[in-house]
């Protein structure tokens, strides 16, 4: 007897083959790889890479895709020019896919957010198993920029109460306090499982610290949110040689500018160049020519840039504002304070100093936390038990 999957539509702005929007990209790519023996995948999303103009190369725009991943996984994607995405138009997507279970990633997107759950809060779909991955977007550090936008925004979905039976999947404990202050959720509606990463290296690569030098990477997109402004302006206050290397999509135009005037004001010491985005199969090597990666970011669900520069065996530097807290006590990195440019300045320079003896304490620390994440994950039983668990949908 033939057994009939059950369908999961993912929907999500981006999706494979794009990758310039981060990490929620590689997540759900990750999760279809997983998970395509047990379930029927369907996504719909955007036909392009961010802050790209011409459409994704080889898929068809407006129009579902029959796309395989990794040679393994093989995924129905609808890729929409993006230019009249109403609600009618996703009730028709959806009643295309005719999925089981709708699962949204998310949340500062009115057509890929607000528009499909007005679709489910006021049709038949309201009977179909509804799940928002919110991707870190209601942590606080993330609503406080541009804020008043988002603020109306969040009052506009109470009001219309678009997130009623609702099931919330987040990646990390710290953003349950940014649901709860914004919606009703009981703890049975959410559920908190890991994002799926690449696996750790084998075999750290020799680094190459020198004392009195510091080689940093950023490699994130450049957003407000994303804090590059912040670390440049702190190394503005440090003494030691610093180099600093930046990997990203600039998805903020103005907000790079701002980056540019103190680039252009640094001391002689501190060297910094900009590389252009950098693709998911690139991360392992790009970050094995630095001796850390720093991202003090205002707010990080998971961060998959973290997690591989860790599996790499590379120490972090990162804010409060991520699920990698205690570094320094696991010698994996450290974190700091926003808002302290002084400060952080001072522990850079304090890291510059150390010598390669010293330094690879910190990289063995980095990449024995990565393993150890991983090891105490069950990835496929913890999805499985969400997507195939019981919610009530009065």
């Amino acid at each position: 007897m033939v057994v009939l999957k059950q369908k999961i539509l993912i929907i999500y702005e981006f999706f494979y083959p794009a990758y310039k929007a981060g990490g929620v990209v590689q997540s759900l790519r990750n999760l279809v790889t997983l998970l395509h023996n047990d379930y029927d995948f369907y996504c719909i999303t955007g036909g392009y890479d961010l802050n790209e103009t011409e459409p994704l190369a080889g898929i068809a725009l407006n129009a579902w895709n029959n796309i395989t991943i990794d040679n393994k996984a093989t995924i129905n994607i609808w890729y929409d020019d993006k230019k009249n995405l109403t609600p009618s138009k996703m009730n028709g997507l959806i009643h295309s896919a005719n999925p089981d279970i709708i699962y949204i990633n998310g949340f500062m997107h009115i057509a890929f957010l607000m528009n499909p759950l007005l679709v489910i809060r006021f049709t038949s779909f309201k009977t179909i198993k509804t799940i928002i991955a919110p991707r870190g977007m209601l942590q606080e550090g993330a609503i406080a920029v541009k804020s008043v936008k988002k603020k109306w925004y969040l009052k506009v979905i109470q009001f219309l109460n678009l997130t009623k039976n609702i099931h919330w999947h987040i990646t990390s404990p710290i953003e349950t306090a940014g649901i709860r202050k914004y919606f009703t959720a009981t703890d049975n509606q959410i559920t908190c499982i890991g994002n799926i990463p690449r696996n750790p290296v084998d075999t750290i690569q020799q680094t190459s610290k020198r004392e009195g030098v510091l080689s940093l990477l950023y490699a994130s997109i450049i957003t407000e949110k994303k804090n590059l402004l912040y670390v440049l302006q702190s190394l503005m206050h440090c003494n030691a040689s610093i180099e600093l290397t930046i990997y990203g999509v600039i998805k903020e135009q103005s907000y790079w500018e701002e980056c540019l005037l103190v680039i252009n004001q640094l001391p002689a010491h501190i060297l910094v160049s900009y590389k252009g985005a950098y693709s998911p199969d690139q991360m392992q090597t790009i970050v094995s020519n630095s001796d850390a990666m720093i991202l003090l970011s205002k707010g990080e669900n998971f961060s998959h840039a973290i997690f591989e520069a860790l599996g790499t065996g590379r120490p972090i530097i990162s804010s409060d504002f991520t699920s990698w807290d205690n570094l320094a006590e696991k010698n994996a990195g450290w974190n700091l304070p926003l808002e302290q440019p002084i400060l952080v300045a001072k522990k850079l320079d304090q890291l510059a100093a150390l010598n390669v003896d010293e330094w690879l304490n910190y990289c063995s620390g980095a990449h024995q936390l990565a393993k150890a994440y991983l090891a105490k994950q069950d990835f496929r039983n913890e999805y499985v038990a969400m997507l195939d668990g019981s919610i009530h949908l009065g």
